[in-house]
Formats: C-alpha cells, structure tokens, sequence
C-alpha cells in the first residue's frame, strides 16, 4: 500500500490493460466501478460500464482520482 502524496489516504497502484498506472483508494466498496485481477503480468484493472456488473464475490474499488480532494493537480492534460 502507499499514501496519496496530496491527501494522505491509503491508496492501492494497479496497472490498466494498457499498460498505465492507476491508483485505486485501498479499500473495496459496494459502488465501485473497478475490478482487480492478478495473473501474470501483476495486478490488472477492469473498469466496468454501467451496463456491466462485477461477478459475484469479485471486490470492486473506486479510482482514488474519483475521491482524491486534489485529484486536479495529479491529472496529465490531453
């Protein structure tokens, strides 16, 4: 685990399919959008649509850009 660098709060890093580094806040909540799988590679998100849901008993987390007061200033611009 590791500590927000702005807020404090304990944070998990997990990659993306593609590759990119993606913190997720440490514990699972029952809205969240994000499933965490391990394989090979290490620990890979998911981040489901509203049209999918998690598979029963799956843990489901929130992307701490979501919850993070000073996300903003962590954003890379387009």
């Amino acid at each position: 685990m590791s500590e927000c660098s702005s807020c404090g709060a304990e944070i998990q890093w997990v990659m993306t399919a593609a590759g990119q580094r993606m913190p997720l806040d440490a514990d699972p909540v029952d809205g969240g959008n994000i499933t965490v799988k391990t394989g090979p590679q290490g620990r890979i998100a998911t981040v489901l649509t509203k049209e999918e849901t998690a598979k029963p008993g799956s843990l489901r987390y929130l992307s701490h850009f979501a919850t993070c007061p000073q996300a903003d200033s962590h954003r890379r611009s387009r």
